[in-house]
């Protein structure tokens, strides 16, 4: 175990200027004791020596500068007396600053002690990473089912995922993702409602108690705090800031640079805490209880596609769908004068309000559900508006497999449409941008 130290000192002064001159100097510290070419350090004077180790200087003139430098050698035996040989080192830079206090620089070339607290540190980080690696997964699987990584992993982190190269083909797919993107599954905050299905809950003015649970879901929470921090008693973002610290620890280690004593007791003392909770939130998993819609909710968080990405493609097709089918089509955003729909469609006497909706095929039944249900309480606030003559809902699927599931989903979407008078249709979008009418209610209106 060896630490090396370049030392510069600035002018070219008698005091210190050779290397017995430098060896003299560190004697004046009554904690070491310097006997030919061998360091003794002890933690007080009447202490024995807790440390013994090898050294030699070398040093000559900069040449670019009028500066004098010392190379400094120091070498320890015995790994096991690594956090003595890490302090005995400390000390002796201390007593190095002072030959010109301000003015003389101690570089660290080499961090023997350093080293061996890094490896220390590895499997320490390797541990905790894997134990979160497993409470994710696991509340994954729980919650979500077996697809939860292929349907609801972010884009971003699917790449990474995909584009992995190890050699274990059967290797949990979190394992291949970065050590600081595991806690984007518990921490990382959204919303639950969007701004627009808020202000069309808003434009309400009676609200019942579906309606303020959807308010509040507009508060951005964590999967953390809407599911651990009852069964944990833990904050979730005291756990994301010690994950995050210990991510910074764990980069210095993986690209090999030394990690001092204090680092390695940092390290060791987070690990313990997080490792602690991360047990206590494992065993809790059952306790969980979670609904469809929570479910379907945390698959929409993570899923493959940007929701807005794909939402304004899917806007896009249906506005060109209506004009393929000759309507005079308005894009009307949230900017309606008398009805705040996607987008009007005129064509002779009629005059279609036409709401947009875009989900991924896994989650349509549920999302299905809940607007459906919200269409119908607004209803009777569009009965009266000037000059619309029908009203279309239209949901664009992505992801279309036409199975049991789905024949669930148009059983539903025709009952209610039956009961409201409102067109429903269902599309797909395919690569190109163009979207196909999978399914339509029966024209009311004939």
């Amino acid at each position: 175990m060896k630490t090396e130290f370049l030392v510069t000192i600035p002018g070219e002064e008698d005091f210190c200027g050779s290397s017995k001159a430098f060896v003299e100097f560190l004697k004046v510290d009554s904690l070491l004791t310097i006997l030919g070419n061998k360091i003794t350090y002890k933690r007080a004077i009447r202490a024995k020596p807790i440390v013994v180790a090898k050294f030699k200087v070398a040093n000559d003139k900069v040449k670019s500068s009028n500066e004098r430098y010392f190379h400094f050698v120091i070498e320890c035996e015995k790994e096991e007396l690594a956090e003595e040989f890490a302090e005995m080192c400390e000390r002796l830079k201390s007593i190095i600053e002072r030959i010109r206090p301000g003015d003389t620089a101690v570089n660290t070339l080499w961090d023997g002690a350093g080293k061996v607290f890094a490896e220390k540190s590895y499997p320490v980080i390797n541990e905790v990473e894997n134990l979160m690696r497993r409470l994710i997964a696991k509340f994954m699987l729980v919650t979500v089912g077996v697809k939860w990584a292929k349907d609801a992993v972010l884009p971003t982190l699917w790449q990474k995922i995909e584009n992995f190269k190890g050699e274990q083909p059967y290797v949990n797919d979190l394992h291949k993702l970065d050590f600081i993107h595991l806690s984007d599954v518990l921490f990382e905050k959204k919303r639950d409602t969007s701004l627009d299905e808020l202000d069309r809950i808003l434009l309400k003015t009676k609200f019942d108690e579906v309606d303020q649970d959807r308010i509040l879901r507009y508060l951005p929470k964590s999967n953390w705090e809407k599911y651990f921090s009852s069964l944990v008693d833990f904050p979730g973002h005291k756990l994301q800031e010690k994950w995050k610290v210990l991510y910074e620890l764990r980069n210095k280690v993986a690209h090999n640079r030394a990690i001092s004593r204090a680092e390695y007791g940092r390290i060791c003392g987070i690990a313990e805490e997080v490792k602690a909770v991360i047990r206590a939130a494992t065993e809790k998993l059952g306790e969980i209880d979670m609904g469809d819609e929570d479910r379907e909710l945390i698959i929409n968080t993570y899923q493959r596609h940007p929701t807005m990405e794909f939402y304004n493609a899917a806007e896009s097709a249906v506005a060109e769908y209506y004009s393929s089918e000759g309507y005079d089509v308005t894009m009307l955003g949230r900017r309606g004068e008398v009805v705040q729909f996607d987008l009007m469609a005129a064509r002779g006497d009629e005059a279609v309000a036409v709401e947009v909706k875009a989900y991924s095929y896994h989650n349509f039944l549920q999302k299905i559900k809940i607007s459906l249900r919200q269409m119908q309480a607004r209803l009777i606030k569009y009965s009266d508006s000037g000059g619309v003559t029908r009203i279309h809902y239209f949901y664009v699927l992505r992801d279309f497999i036409n199975d049991d599931y789905f024949v669930r989903a148009v059983s539903y979407a025709s009952q209610i449409s039956a009961i409201s008078g409102v067109d429903i249709k269902i599309g797909s979008l395919d690569d190109n941008g163009t979207v196909s009418i999978i399914w339509a209610s029966p024209d009311l209106y004939e």
